[in-house]
């Protein structure tokens, strides 16, 4: 059950999930929004924005983006749709309650992309990626962030989801791959950032 609200947060018991992921991924929101060179006006979508933390930091730092964000559970979209409007105001931002497959209603054209301890529950990675190219600007980038947390996974756990990432970013047609390593507890992180 605990597993499953990780994934997809609900009800009371999801809010918490939800406020102790904005603990953990703070720090790694960061960091990876750090690859991504963004700058005040471009569209930016965040897959799987849990509890908000990232998109929040965009708003705040860069008021003239166009925020967009796709999550897969009902209490997370209410919870961040309170805090942009707090941030924001009446500003537009787009957040859709759905998995990543609802990228294909998406029709704004994005400058820059990014996940963070998600893409490992997508279904057809490869396919969500390359429909995410296909609404990118040419030199648009993303970038996709894992910490493995799962029972035995080590450092190494770590140096091969780097590989798997970069072979979804290949096998979708992203280009110029970069693959980052962040000393973190209980193992390292990784952070695949490529160019559309």
């Amino acid at each position: 059950m605990l597993t499953h609200q990780f994934e997809q947060p609900k009800g009371r018991v999801g809010k918490l999930i939800g406020r102790f992921m904005a603990y953990e991924n703070n720090e790694l929101n960061k960091w990876t929004q750090s690859f991504l060179n963004i700058e005040n006006g471009d569209t930016v979508l965040e897959v799987g924005f849990g509890p908000g933390e990232g998109l929040t930091t965009l708003a705040e730092n860069y008021p003239a983006s166009d925020l967009i964000g796709i999550d897969p559970s009902e209490a997370m979209v209410d919870m961040v749709v309170k805090k942009l409007h707090e941030k924001r105001g009446d500003q537009q931002f787009l957040l859709i309650h759905g998995k990543a497959e609802t990228i294909s209603s998406v029709r704004h054209t994005i400058d820059k992309v990014y996940a963070v301890n998600n893409v490992t529950f997508w279904d057809n990675p490869v396919q969500r990626l390359s429909e995410i190219r296909q609404r990118m600007v040419k030199g648009g980038k993303i970038a996709l962030t894992l910490c493995p947390h799962e029972e035995g996974a080590t450092d190494d756990t770590t140096e091969v989801l780097g590989g798997q990432l970069t072979s979804l970013l290949q096998d979708s047609g992203f280009q110029r791959i970069e693959v980052f390593i962040k000393p973190t507890k209980p193992n390292n992180t990784v952070c695949a950032v490529a160019m559309n």
